[in-house]
C-alpha cells in the first residue's frame, strides 16, 4: 500500500520533468526556430504553429547534415 503510493508519486514526478523537458525541446528549439527564420516572410501576420514546427525541424536537420558532413572532411584519410 505505501509502496503503491510512493510508485505514484515518482510517476508525477518523473511525468512533471518529462513535460519540462518536452516544453522546452518543442516551444523552444523548433517552434522557436521555425518563427524566427519565418519571421521576416510574415510581416502581416503570425506564423502558424504547425509551419513553425515543420521548418524548425528542417532547419535542426539541415544543422545536423552539415555538422556531419563537415566531420567527415575534417576527418578525411590523410
Amino acid at each position: 500500500m505505501a509502496l503503491d503510493a510512493v510508485g505514484e508519486v515518482f510517476g508525477g514526478v518523473l511525468r512533471f520533468f518529462g513535460r519540462m523537458v518536452a516544453e522546452v525541446l518543442f516551444q523552444g528549439l523548433l517552434y522557436g526556430t521555425g518563427y524566427v527564420l519565418l519571421k521576416p516572410f510574415h510581416r502581416d501576420k503570425e506564423p502558424s504553429d504547425t509551419l513553425c514546427g515543420v521548418v524548425g525541424l528542417l532547419a535542426w536537420a539541415a544543422f545536423a547534415a552539415v555538422a556531419y558532413m563537415a566531420y567527415r572532411y575534417v576527418q578525411s584519410p590523410a
